[in-house]
């Protein structure tokens, strides 16, 4: 008998990163709304703490049609810098009309940004989903990550806020390699607040 209690703990232990607390039908609803949001925008603003110094902005960010695109006002004094993503390919234009292309989007938002953002992953963060692959997840007891590590980074979950009939994240703090400290505040989320149906 305690041998097996044993075994059950140590399963138990084991898993606890990836452990969620029983979902209901309201709750899986939301989670299959979130993974096929079709649309979203958002309106919010983002601070930066990495090697090469740090600053603060505003973000709008759009998502349709398979592509992210960022417009972030005051990344390291350079005014507006507008990104536009797909999985493998991102292109920055910078006030100054400088454009470029890169078939590498971490090493070109390093450039840009100052920090080498995991863009493909921060677009399921930041709608309070975890990023295809492997992680560590932790839920709270309404069934949302309160935290989350993936790809080298901490996601922390500090708020969430109803829009429609379900809820998106809009505070964010995430710790990446080498020190590297982001802080998203969302101030307004424009989604298609009710799910398709078929």
């Amino acid at each position: 008998m305690r041998l097996g209690f044993g075994l059950l703990l140590a399963i138990w232990l084991g898993g606890c990163a990836g452990w969620r607390p029983p979902v209901s039908a309201r709750g899986q609803e939301e989670l299959a709304w979130l993974e096929s949001l079709p649309y979203w925008q958002l309106q919010g603003r983002v601070g930066v703490r990495a090697e090469q110094g740090s600053w603060h902005g505003s973000l709008d960010w759009i998502y349709r049609d398979g592509q992210d695109r960022l417009v972030i006002f005051g990344p390291l004094g350079q005014g507006k810098v507008v990104i536009q993503a797909r999985a493998d390919w991102v292109r920055i234009e910078k006030t100054n009309g400088q454009v470029q292309v890169s078939d590498r989007p971490q090493s070109l938002l390093k450039e840009a940004l100052g920090v080498a953002v995991p863009l493909q992953a921060l677009h399921y963060w930041i709608r309070g989903l975890s990023a295809p692959g492997e992680g560590e997840v932790e839920f709270g007891p309404d069934g949302r990550i309160i935290r989350l590590r993936q790809q080298g980074w901490q996601v922390e979950y500090h708020e969430y806020r109803s829009v429609g009939s379900y809820a998106l994240p809009v505070k964010l703090s995430l710790t990446g390699p080498r020190g590297v400290h982001l802080k998203l505040i969302v101030d307004r989320w424009e989604v298609d607040v009710e799910p398709k149906r078929a």
